[in-house]
């Protein structure tokens, strides 16, 4: 039967089938494509999240490990997932660490920490004071040294040559542990020493028997670069227990070996019944010099000395008796009565010579041809001179005799024996008259 125009063409179970089929199939590809694509876009984004995280970083010994240094651009979260606590930044090496970042999705990485040292030590210089046979300690040349590390200080390789005096500069290398070097010049002051210390005080000076004996009174020693010369006594000679005459040696010695020695004479005899100090009578001298106008300080020792005799030689009355058991009786018989022989004359100018600081030993006659005599040897400018306040009276064109020599002497009124002088004592050969004014007590012509 023919089938009317128009009329629905009827669907079979299978075509029906063939096509629900057809549209899952092509479902599932959609499904299949989309997830193939989150997964793609999944791997991307993680790579990108890793890709921000370095996987080597080097860092300067002494610095802090901080996170940020292995990620570039923006990585949310970053942290170490490895503990950090345990490395010491001061010591070079290299660390395995774990560092993870990310916001909704985190991810993570292994990445090494290399701890490197390459900053040289650094220190300043010390300048340096040296004597030419040796250098100090390469320590002693620079202070505060700075460095992460262990330093060594060396001399460089290159040393100058300091054998003789002069300025120098010293080049000094400071390395560390990890081979870093630092070159640092070092000023250098280099001394070339063969002057000896010079010993000031030495004197002859005299003690008595029983008495504490003061080798150093008044003695010191100095140096023209060793701040702290050293200075022995040699006393070996001595008897303390004698009376006489004996050499004592001082020598003095700087860090370099140089030295210097003087001796002087001890006179140790037995203490007189009768004894004053002698810087009781300088005062009491001093006292007179100062009422009577005798001298001043702006006046030269020559000039003291020269108007000290003269006033004394018109100021103390001669009187024929006198305690000569010592000189500080017979000059405190002198200064405090105004009386007295030719030991009191003596023994008045020693007092005042002492107060003004001039040096004097006491000379007396020999061979004694009538009576004995007594009289002063000075030291003026280092040249001993003879000194008599108490002339004879034969000697009519004289008042007193100032600063002579052996040679100007009379032999018969002040004869005397130049061995019993003490050691290192020698008159002076050269005259002075020429430069002397007795009429106005003046000295002309002295340096």
């Amino acid at each position: 039967m023919k089938k009317h125009e128009g009329e629905h063409k009827q669907v079979t179970p299978v075509r029906v089938r063939r096509e629900r089929a057809r549209k899952v199939r092509n479902a599932l590809i959609v499904v299949v494509l989309l997830a193939g694509c989150l997964v793609m876009g999944y791997r991307l984004y993680t790579h990108h999240l890793i890709a921000k995280i370095l996987p080597e970083v080097t860092i300067e010994t002494g610095s802090v490990i901080d996170v940020n240094l292995f990620t570039q651009g923006s990585l949310p979260n970053s942290a170490f997932i490895t503990d950090i606590s345990s490395i010491d930044t001061t010591v070079p090496g290299s660390y395995g660490l774990k560092v993870k970042g990310g916001d909704r999705i985190e991810v993570s990485r292994e990445v090494i920490l290399n701890i490197v040292d390459t900053t040289a030590p650094v220190a300043e210089a010390v300048p340096q004071t040296i004597y030419t046979d040796g250098l100090p300690a390469p320590e002693a040349t620079v202070t505060g040294i700075t460095d992460l590390a262990s330093v060594t200080v060396t001399y460089a390789e290159q040393m100058p040559e300091i054998l003789e005096g002069g300025e120098y500069d010293v080049p000094v290398k400071l390395t560390d542990a990890s081979g870093n070097e630092t070159i640092i010049n070092v000023p250098f002051t280099v001394i070339d020493d063969h002057t000896a210390p010079l010993i000031y005080g030495p004197h002859d000076f005299e003690a008595f028997i029983g008495d504490s004996i003061v080798y150093m009174d008044g003695i010191t020693v100095t140096d023209d670069y060793d701040q702290n010369p050293t200075i022995e006594v040699d006393t070996s000679e001595v008897n303390v227990t004698e009376e006489g005459y004996y050499p004592v040696t001082y020598t003095a010695s700087d860090e370099q070996g140089n030295t210097s020695s003087t001796t002087v004479t001890l006179h140790l005899r037995v203490k007189p019944e009768r004894y004053y100090e002698p810087e009781e009578l300088y005062a009491l001298a001093m006292q007179i010099i100062e009422d009577n106008d005798i001298c001043d300080d702006s006046m030269s020792d020559m000039e003291k000395a020269f108007r000290i005799v003269a006033w004394v030689s018109t100021h103390l009355h001669y009187r024929m008796d006198s305690d000569k058991c010592d000189w500080t009786a017979g000059a405190y018989d002198a200064l405090t009565t105004m009386y007295g022989d030719c030991f009191n004359y003596m023994a008045m100018c020693r007092a005042m010579f002492g107060a003004v600081g001039i040096e004097s030993i006491t000379i007396e006659r020999y061979p004694i041809n009538v009576s004995s005599h007594y009289w002063n040897l000075i030291n003026i400018d280092g040249q001993w001179y003879h000194c008599d306040a108490c002339v004879f009276l034969n000697m009519t064109d004289i008042t007193f005799i100032f600063m002579y020599t052996d040679d100007e002497l009379d032999p018969y009124n002040n004869s005397y024996d130049p061995e019993t002088l003490p050691e290192g004592v020698t008159v002076a050969t050269e005259s002075v008259q020429d430069m002397l004014d007795y009429e106005t007590l003046t000295v002309t012509g002295e340096e």
